[in-house]
C-alpha cells in the first residue's frame, strides 16, 4: 500500500522534477558562459593595459583602443547569442514537457470519463 501511494507520489512529481532539472541544468549552462565571457574580459583587460602602458605614438594608441573594443563587443555579443539560444531550448524543451503533462491529463481523465 505505501509502495503504491510512493509511486505515485513519484508519478505525479515527475513533471516538477523533471522541470526543476531543465532549469537547474539551463542556470549552470548560463553561469558557465558568463563565467568564461568575464574571464575572457578580464584576460583581454590586462592585455590592453599592459600594451597600451608601451605605447608612445597616439595613432598606435587608437588603434589598440579600436581593436580592444570590438574585440570586447564580440565577446558581449558572442556571449548574448549563445546564452539566448541555451534559454530558447531551455523554453522550447519546457513547453514539450508541458504538452507532455497536458496531453497525458487529458488521457487520463477521458479514461476516467469513460470508465
Amino acid at each position: 500500500m505505501f509502495e503504491q501511494m510512493n509511486e505515485q507520489m513519484k508519478s505525479a512529481m515527475k513533471p516538477m522534477t523533471d522541470l526543476a532539472t531543465l532549469n537547474m541544468s539551463t542556470m549552470q549552462d548560463l553561469a558557465e558562459k558568463q563565467n568564461a565571457m568575464y574571464s575572457s574580459l578580464l584576460s583581454e583587460n590586462m592585455s590592453y593595459f599592459e600594451k597600451a602602458a608601451q605605447q608612445k605614438d597616439m595613432s598606435a594608441l587608437a588603434e589598440m583602443n579600436k581593436a580592444y573594443v570590438e574585440t570586447v563587443q564580440e565577446t558581449v555579443t558572442d556571449t548574448a547569442k549563445s546564452s539566448y539560444a541555451i534559454i530558447s531550448e531551455a523554453q522550447q524543451k519546457a513547453g514539450e514537457m508541458f504538452k507532455g503533462l497536458s496531453d497525458e491529463m487529458t488521457s487520463k481523465f477521458q479514461s476516467a470519463a469513460k470508465a
